[in-house]
């Protein structure tokens, strides 16, 4: 028995697309639908939520030539970011307490929206599972509590995280244009927060990056596809002309030349954005309906908690902005620690400062306009950066993955975790 549940937790619930097609499957069954729409809706839905996952990390994935270029610039030794060995290294040490950890967890988040005024469950399962593997770090590390207490304590830990984010996030979706009928369940949540309530008191949310007038013959550019693919062209060629034609064509390109090499970065991070759009349109039209049929039995009146490139499709103009402002804070929180003499070297994490950058711009233009935006993923770039160096010390063998998935919760809370462990 117990090897058939953890080959479930392990092979099924894990997997965030199992997960998404278990709820629409539920929720289309207690809907009484029939057979062939049920079947459909599930298909429907896990299969716009692989596009939106797969958009999303070969999105990431296409921005890692930029580090060795930065790094480049900025004088450090240069090398490619290998997101697989991190997380191969670090699950080596905690996958089996982060496994267990995100099962249990995300069942203490079911129950505290059943008996609590919190309805909210979060369905983002890689977000669970990476902050499960943080968590049990942080008790690895930071007490001698045994394996056992670990899994308890974590997974209360974990439950009451994926509850209580969903929660402070869903009142501020009312003001974001495409986040209706969800929260968000993501690791970027306290950055939204701040980018939320600082847009509320520097700026003007009638002044929106959205609605920034073009000249006719740029109206092109409102596409959003066109728009994010010419953007990244043009900042790949900068980096890479910065960077030294030169080094890129030897070290990053593949031997191909600076604008070929941008051009067809561009492209790619076009092609991945309009997957994710594909992905949205297709999973928002069953998850939503089907969640509400489930959660009228199990958690009446539950809001879903999804993750944050549902929200990218409406809001081309602040990702963008949001990921270089939050790049530029990034890159100056690093020079400031190293004029510190700071005795842990980081490194902007690209994948987590894309991701965290656009929707905390995007939080911060729904409440403050341009000012609220440029504000909010600013200071989210700055967490970013401060909060890994400060998070490393307490993790031990879960390092690597946080110096390539270090997001703005990991980074926020995990260090005030792991001092907190520390005293008692």
């Amino acid at each position: 028995m117990k090897d058939i549940i953890m080959y479930l937790i392990s092979n099924v619930l894990s997997e965030p697309a199992f997960l998404i097609g278990i709820v629409a499957l539920l929720g289309l069954v207690v809907q009484k639908k029939k057979f062939n729409e049920i079947i459909a809706g599930t298909v429907k839905t896990m299969v716009g939520f692989l596009l939106i996952t797969t958009g999303a990390q070969s999105m990431g994935m296409t921005l890692l030539p930029i580090q060795p270029m930065l790094q480049k610039i900025f004088g450090m030794e240069t090398q490619m970011a290998d997101i697989g060995g991190a997380i191969g290294a670090s699950m080596a040490v905690f996958g089996a307490s982060a496994t267990l950890i995100f099962a249990l967890g995300f069942l203490v988040n079911v129950l505290l929206a059943r008996v609590t005024k919190f309805k909210y469950i979060h369905l983002s399962a890689h977000v669970s599972f990476f902050y499960a593997g943080l968590i049990a770090a942080l008790l690895t590390v930071g007490t001698n509590l045994s394996p056992l207490w670990v899994t308890i304590i974590g997974s209360i830990l974990l439950g009451v995280y994926l509850t209580f984010t969903c929660a402070y996030i869903a009142p501020l979706m009312k003001e974001v244009p495409g986040g209706e009928g969800f929260t968000l369940g993501h690791s970027s949540s306290i950055g939204c927060w701040i980018s939320a309530k600082v847009g509320k008191l520097v700026g003007n949310k009638e002044k929106s990056l959205e609605d920034i007038k073009l000249p006719k013959q740029l109206e092109f550019l409102r596409e959003t596809t066109i728009a994010l693919s010419v953007v990244m062209t043009l900042i790949f060629f900068i980096i890479a002309l910065f960077a030294g034609p030169g080094f890129v064509a030897e070290k990053v390109s593949g031997g191909k030349d600076i604008v070929t090499f941008s051009i067809l970065n561009g492209l790619t991070f076009g092609l991945w954005i309009t997957v994710i759009i594909t992905g949205v349109r297709m999973m928002m039209s069953e998850i939503v309906p089907a969640f509400h049929g489930i959660s009228d039995k199990v958690v009446p009146n539950a809001v879903p908690g999804l993750d944050i490139p549902l929200l990218f499709p409406s809001h081309p103009t602040s990702v963008i902005v949001g990921f270089i402002t939050s790049l530029i804070a990034s890159l100056i929180g690093m020079l400031i620690l190293g004029a510190l003499k700071y005795p842990i070297l980081v490194f902007p994490a690209l994948i987590p400062t894309f991701f965290t950058g656009a929707v905390t711009a995007i939080f911060g233009n729904s409440t403050g306009g341009r000012r609220g935006a440029i504000a909010g993923s600013f200071i989210n770039g700055l967490i970013l950066i401060f909060g890994q160096a400060l998070l490393i010390p307490y993790i031990g063998g879960f390092e690597p993955v946080m110096r390539v998935l270090c997001e703005t919760d990991y980074a926020f809370f995990g260090p005030i975790i792991g001092w907190i462990l520390g005293v008692i």
